[in-house]
């Protein structure tokens, strides 16, 4: 038998991935960028070029960004990234995390 909360509630196909990726494309700082930075982090896993582009794009994004605000390699490692996807997205930029 279904609650009427069930019944009301309309069905929203949520992307994962797009939301992930949103989040590491925001300029905003909060819960959520550091949830998707750790969620982007733990696709160590995963080599690098096999993460979807869109994903690697945020990632590079997201780190360029910290890395123009003065944050130094190990700030965002501290803000919520892996090492390897830090490494890999520096590689990607041509910069360095000095």
């Amino acid at each position: 038998m279904k609650t009427q909360e069930q019944e009301q509630a309309p069905a929203v196909a949520v992307d994962p991935m797009e939301d992930l990726c949103q989040a590491l494309f925001s300029t905003e700082d909060g819960a959520r960028k550091k949830a998707a930075r750790q969620t982007a982090g733990a696709m160590t896993q995963r080599p690098w070029p096999q993460l979807p582009s869109r994903l690697r794009s945020a990632v590079r994004s997201d780190i360029s960004r910290l890395l123009d605000s003065g944050n130094a390699r190990a700030q965002i490692i501290e803000a919520g990234y892996s090492a390897g996807v830090v490494n890999q997205a520096l590689r990607d930029l041509g910069r360095s995390g000095a």
